[in-house]
């Protein structure tokens, strides 16, 4: 319900007033990391609108469209989602016990997230594949059971392939009646755009540093001082603080794997270079690239550190401490190089290039720029 989505209230009376004034247009796409809240308001508007008791500023969470929705079972509400091909026909379907025991827990929740619950090899990377428009075609072919609008909420459209994107588009170009379609976005710009040109879009942004505070004092029962240095590491993102109350061990590896390959850089030791390279190598892809993101944030936090303004970093206290000493070697002279490379290993992993020849690489490249 509303009242579950953290902060928004504005975008929230938006949606309530699109459905009240009987100006509610049939796409639209919800942009926004998920740790904003972008899926948690998409859900939230659709049983507003299956609500058929008592409802002003929110659904009155008691008529029976309320409590289907409560368990995600309401007959007129479909989901479409990256999934990893396990058959010859892939469709969200075959995960959906899996996606409804997700976000049973939280609908704030990061696309790795996903991955664990699916249980996916580490190789694997999900997609929304072709086959997924035909099975959107038959549920929208047919009427509703209960209410007077069919919603089909698509988290994370832009994993859709090319054929699938262009045959929502032909669906979204000619809706059937009384259908909406939400998209969940956290990269709208890589979707088509012929698909954003015809959706309404709704930008969610990040929560405020004031409504984490009060959400971890609330809802965990921190510490007032403790709840405001989670809120502003998590800069904006729920998920993230959520994290940081218990700090898992991808991030400790992550933070162990990125302080090591800096020492070794700089000591210019080519043998425990190659065996990190290994390491590295050995990991699935979606850690590979978590692992980078981690590192992209290092260097910019490190790089931040030096002007000496501590609202501007967002660093744990584990963070902090290896920080104090590696800082000064993140400056103006190797900050841009040292980004590039790391973000251009990013995208080699994402296109499934050779992880030992993108890790080998990238080790030379730090090698070059971490010390004159």
């Amino acid at each position: 319900m509303f009242k579950d989505v953290i902060g928004h209230s504005n975008i929230k009376r938006q949606l309530i007033t699109t459905l009240q004034s009987g100006r509610i247009s049939h796409a639209q796409l919800f942009a926004g990391n998920t740790g904003y809240g972008s899926l948690a308001l998409a859900l939230a508007f659709a049983q507003y609108v299956f609500c058929t008791g008592n409802k002003k500023e929110d659904a009155c969470g008691e008529c029976p469209s309320c409590r289907q929705m409560q368990k995600l079972i309401h007959p007129d509400l479909h989901f479409v989602f990256p999934v990893v091909r396990k058959t010859k026909t892939p469709v969200s379907d075959e995960y959906i016990s899996e996606w409804r025991s997700l976000l049973s827990k939280t609908a704030y929740f990061h696309l790795e997230d996903w991955y664990a619950e699916m249980g996916i090899e580490d190789n694997a990377q999900a997609a929304i594949y072709t086959e997924e428009s035909g099975n959107i075609l038959r549920k929208l072919h047919l009427k509703s059971f209960q209410s007077d609008y069919k919603i089909m909420i698509i988290w994370l459209p832009e994993k859709m392939n090319l054929e699938c994107s262009n045959k929502l588009l032909k669906i979204i170009e000619e809706p059937y009646d009384k259908t909406l379609f939400l998209l969940v976005s956290e990269h709208p710009e890589q979707i088509i755009n012929t698909i954003q040109s015809r959706t309404q879009r709704i930008n969610i942004p990040p929560l405020t540093k004031t409504e984490i505070k009060q959400q971890l004092i609330q809802d965990k029962g921190i510490h007032a001082e403790k709840a405001e240095e989670y809120a502003h590491i998590a800069a904006g993102n729920w998920h993230s603080a959520l994290c940081l109350l218990n700090e898992s061990e991808e991030q400790i590896y992550n933070q162990e794997k990125f302080i090591q390959l800096m020492r070794l850089c700089w000591e210019r030791k080519m043998l425990p270079v190659n065996t990190w390279v290994n390491e590295m190598h050995s990991l699935g892809r979606e850690r590979q690239k978590s692992f980078l993101i981690h590192s992209l944030r290092m260097l910019r936090e490190n790089f931040v550190k030096n002007f000496r303004i501590g609202e501007l970093n967002y660093m744990t206290e584990r963070e902090c401490n290896f920080s104090v000493k590696f800082a000064p070697y993140i400056h103006e002279g190797n900050i841009i190089p040292l980004t590039e490379e790391f973000e251009k290993a990013y995208h080699d992993i994402s296109r499934n290039g050779n992880g030992k020849i993108i890790f080998t690489d990238l080790c030379i490249k730090v090698m070059q720029n971490i010390r004159p």
